[in-house]
């Protein structure tokens, strides 16, 4: 009878091999230590006991896995438990920052033959939970009238200026240090009632643009 030699797990190495920002998960760190070791499927499916389309539904991110898997694939690789998780939260909390560049430099959308402007204060808009801007309204002018889907709300804050927020058939005054929280499904919009330019922090949840 015929027999599969099964290689021994591989001997703990000195230092991992360096996880680059695309590994934040499991299934992307453990595919990365097992090509870094230039082990195949194949070869990892034999040695840790796990069927080869499991790693790989694994490594794609169609399975998660079992605890006992993950022990068993890491141990084949020559790596402890900890070593296949390293650096997934880490990585996770980084891409959950996202800093933006001086005001000045984000992405601007003029309105009313350039009496209003908004600009845009943080990145990839539709992906995030808010929408926070930065709304500047020259004297005389006024934002465009806006009236988005039921359960967008909308947070202002007046940074310099005076303002009236029109919502419905409701006018409200507002001056520096006010704030107005209302809900975005009503027919709403902001005029510069002062002689100067009035600036507001405008944060709306669900983001629409």
């Amino acid at each position: 009878m015929s027999t599969v030699a099964i290689r021994a797990p591989r001997a703990r190495k000195a230092s991992l091999p360096f996880v680059d920002g695309a590994a934040k998960s499991v299934g992307a760190r453990l595919r990365f230590l097992r090509k870094s070791q230039k082990v195949t499927l194949v070869e990892l499916a034999k040695t840790a006991g796990v069927d080869t389309a499991t790693i790989s539904r694994i490594e794609t991110g169609n399975m998660r896995g079992t605890l006992e898997c993950h022990i068993k694939l890491a141990t084949a690789l020559g790596y402890k438990l900890t070593d296949l998780y390293s650096g997934i939260e880490e990585a996770r909390t980084k891409d959950a920052i996202s800093v933006q560049p001086p005001v000045g430099k984000g992405e601007v959308y003029v309105h009313q033959a350039g009496k209003s402007a908004i600009t845009l204060l943080t990145t990839e808009i539709l992906k995030k939970k808010l929408m926070p801007v930065l709304v500047t309204i020259e004297a005389s002018g006024s934002t465009n009238r806006e009236e988005a889907k039921v359960g967008t709300e909308k947070f202002i804050y007046v940074l310099e200026g005076n303002l009236e927020a029109h919502v419905g058939e409701a006018v409200h005054p507002l001056r520096r240090g006010s704030s107005l929280y209302l809900d975005a499904s009503i027919p709403h919009f902001l005029k510069n009632s002062g002689r100067s330019i009035a600036k507001c922090l405008s944060v709306v949840t669900p983001p629409v643009l």
